[in-house]
């Protein structure tokens, strides 16, 4: 009996092993199969431009990994051919001819525009479709079918940079400064100058251009700023430098010399990396950001007023590479989605790398409107007719060496004979460039700051938190609510927030700033089907339900909040909840929409959404499965031991070996009935409900074993009577194990 057990365990294991084995081979032969997909990325890895080119180069892999691990497209890889054009035309050409000879099916690149152009070219001959996520020249997509581009052109540009040099700084002279080795820079200067000019509304006092070579940098650089400090109508100064090695010496010699014109700089010192390399000067150790503050930058994406997915995106990257990303790496992780997006659609099989090209080309063109837009960090992403993108510029004010956002935005009008026009121009709260309008859309800063979270429960969590807004003119926030709140924790007959007491109200730096403190229940939908291997979000949130999003959005006050944390310090709030581990913590600029027409005969018309602005707090919480598992998985393995030691006793002991497991069966009952009480009503089946399903199928086993067990015994079917007591003393642990084995797979990184 005991060789015959011994037997039956050895070759169910084996079995089990070869069945494994099978599997795993039969994964890697598909991947083997599925000859990879490859795209080229093109980026300046060199020179002086080599850590925003990594940037972008990290910022695509860590989409490409991500598809990837999800299986790729219908099963094939996607490899990434990485290139270096040296941030010039030169390189750029020469990489294109080399991109143009390989697989690579998409061309992901370049950063700049005089890149773009030069490799342009070469894209357009041989058939090969590129995107590029932050050269603004119209050259590089104008009659260039095979080229795409997902951010604004420069005419857009220095038409948003005009008009917000004269409408809210208020200027009506300016300057401009460029690389005269940079043609892009050199039209861009012409651009600005004729966007400035438009109208009469204003004047380029003049254009200078700086000598770039490193031999005559320095003395170039100097004799331009001697001149501007001479000029009394300088105005403010349209740094249009793309290098960041240039705009360093210009702004140190700027700033050395005295000079305090305003700046509005170049899309591509919109970077905090670029800030820091003023750390080696002695004004930078003895005040930070004395060369950058005030300064500028237009960019398109800014990460204290961005959604949930940038939000994301910025955890994932920090998370990966251990530094924080800047549009470079949010705009190139956008061109990979798009890439990929079209990858997938155009299913490309690998025998005509031509033919695939072609294909991937219809698919990105087909993305030609918000209807069939995909969703990415700054909104759906497509193209329009000109292949390019109408994405809005952002303006950003370096602050401490930090990005945050102006505290006025622009916002383009999709749908302007909509409104009234010359009455909302009057009142100030929309502004004219040409046959273009735009809403003035300001920037609240707000923050949100959690002192204490003391109680997770079934649908609901209590909070302790101080909430504060800093804004210009009267932007009180006595209209903001927190739709998710239950209750007062203090005073339940009271509001969980009045906007109209604050604990705190006064001027900081210019800006009206008011601080509350919020103490309430509040709502969350919860998602238990993983219970209780569970990890929760929790969503603290506000929004403003008088404002829609094109006329006021909240920004994170990242400079209040001292973002990014430690990790030690975001913690704390959360040591007290003794079933959960603190994971993450995540703040986002936030929008609820309303489809209601309110009446509006425009709104019946358009079908229009309208969106509300708001700000959020994302919390994720793992919760403690080994404290649960300890307290109400016990007694089911003391039960099933029980059940299990049945199928040992003799078939004399016929009452024992039936009542036991159904005693265990009805006690199992009354253990799920429990475990349902702890949470609230859901229409799913949750995770320890599979492993009650299971337990109750084993008690039945042994009943089962001993009905037909009796059966066998008393027709003298010995064999088949001995084969079933062995069978069943294998299965029942086979069947535990194989539970057990595939939860562990399932929720081994969540045994906490």
């Amino acid at each position: 009996m005991v060789r015959a057990v011994i037997r039956f365990w050895a070759i169910a294991l084996t079995m089990l092993l070869v069945v494994l084995g099978l599997h795993s081979l039969s994964l890697q032969a598909s991947s083997r199969d599925g000859k990879a997909i490859e795209i080229a990325v093109s980026a300046p890895l060199s020179g002086d431009g080599a850590s925003g080119g990594q940037e972008i180069v990290d910022s695509i892999k860590l989409y490409v990994d991500a598809t990837n691990r999800d299986g790729g497209i219908n099963g094939r890889q996607l490899k990434l051919n990485v290139y270096d054009d040296k941030g010039n035309a030169a390189g750029a050409t020469q990489v294109a001819n080399d991109i143009a000879k390989s697989k690579a099916i998409v061309v992901l690149g370049h950063r700049s525009s005089d890149a773009s152009i030069a490799a342009g070219n070469i894209y357009q001959e041989q058939k090969l479709p590129a995107i590029t996520g932050t050269a603004n020249n119209p050259k590089v997509t104008s009659d260039r079918p095979y080229y795409f581009r997902l951010i604004y052109t420069n005419p857009a540009l220095a038409k948003t940079l005009s008009l917000y040099a004269q409408q809210v700084l208020q200027f009506k002279t300016a300057s401009v400064i460029y690389d005269k080795a940079s043609k892009n820079e050199q039209a861009q200067s012409e651009v600005i100058k004729s966007a400035f000019e438009a109208n009469g509304n204003g004047k380029i006092q003049k254009i200078w251009a700086i000598d770039s070579d490193p031999n005559n940098r320095k003395a170039s650089v100097q004799q331009i700023v001697n001149e501007i400090a001479a000029e009394p109508e300088a105005g403010i100064l349209f740094l249009t430098l793309s290098k960041e090695e240039v705009a360093e010496d210009f702004l140190v010699a700027l700033r050395q010399k005295g000079v305090k014109n305003a700046i509005l700089g170049e899309q591509a010192l919109g970077r905090e990396n670029f800030a820091k390399r003023f750390e080696k000067y002695d004004e930078e150790k003895k005040n930070a950001g004395f060369f950058t503050d005030g300064m500028y930058v237009p960019l398109p994406i800014l990460f204290d007023s961005a959604g949930a997915d940038a939000q994301d995106f910025l955890t994932a990257y920090q998370k990966t590479y251990n530094k924080t990303p800047s549009y470079l790496g949010a705009k190139f992780y956008e061109v990979a989605i798009a890439a990929v997006d079209a990858i997938r659609k155009a299913n490309p099989q690998g025998a005509d790398v031509t033919s695939d090209r072609e294909q991937v080309r219809q698919s990105l063109a087909a993305l030609n409107s918000r209807k069939v837009g995909i969703r990415g960090l700054t909104g759906l992403l497509y193209f329009n007719s000109d292949r390019n993108s109408d994405q809005p510029v952002r303006l950003a004010q370096f602050q401490n060496q930090k990005l945050i956002s102006a505290s006025q935005q622009f916002t383009p009008i999709a749908n302007p004979e909509r409104l009234n026009l010359p009455q909302e121009i009057q009142s100030g709260s929309i502004v004219q460039s040409g046959d273009q309008y735009f809403w003035r859309q300001r920037v609240v800063y707000a923050g949100m700051d959690i002192n204490r979270l003391n109680r997770i429960d079934k649908s609901t969590f209590t909070a302790d938190f101080y909430v504060w807004f800093l804004y210009n003119g009267t932007d009180e926030p006595t209209a903001i609510q927190f739709p998710d709140a239950v209750s007062n924790s203090v005073n339940p007959t009271a509001p969980v927030f009045d906007g109209k007491n604050p604990i705190k109200a006064q001027v900081v730096n210019g800006l009206n700033y008011r601080l509350y403190r919020v103490r309430g229940e509040f709502r969350n939908a919860f998602d238990f089907r993983d219970y209780p291997f569970d990890s929760q979000r929790l969503n603290l949130r506000f929004d403003n339900p008088n404002l829609s999003t094109e006329r006021l959005v909240y920004a994170i006050d990242k400079v209040g909040l001292k973002l990014p944390r430690p990790e030690a310090e975001e913690r704390k709030p959360f040591q007290g909840l003794q079933l959960w581990n603190f994971k993450s913590i995540t703040y986002f600029q936030d929008s609820s929409r309303s489809t209601s027409t309110q009446g509006d005969p425009d709104l019946i018309q358009s079908n229009a959404q309208i969106e509300y602005p708001g700000l959020s707090i994302r919390m994720t919480f793992q919760r403690k499965t080994l404290v649960f598992l300890s307290k109400n998985g016990l007694p089911l393995i003391l039960l099933s031991i029980l059940t299990y030691c049945c199928l040992f006793f003799p078939y004399t002991m016929f009452v024992p070996r039936t009542m036991a497991p159904a005693s265990a069966l009805l006690s199992g009952i009354v253990l799920l009935l429990s475990f349902n009480n702890q949470l609230p009503e859901v229409g799913y089946t949750v995770a320890m409900e599979y492993i009650f399903y299971v337990y109750f199928c084993l008690c039945l086993l042994p009943i089962l074993v001993t009905a037909i067990g009796t059966k066998l015994e008393k027709d003298g079917h010995k064999r088949a009577f001995r084969y079933l007591n062995i069978a069943s003393w294998i299965v029942y642990p086979l069947i535990v194990m194989i539970t057990v084995l595939t939860f562990a797979i399932s929720y081994s990184d969540r045994l906490v």
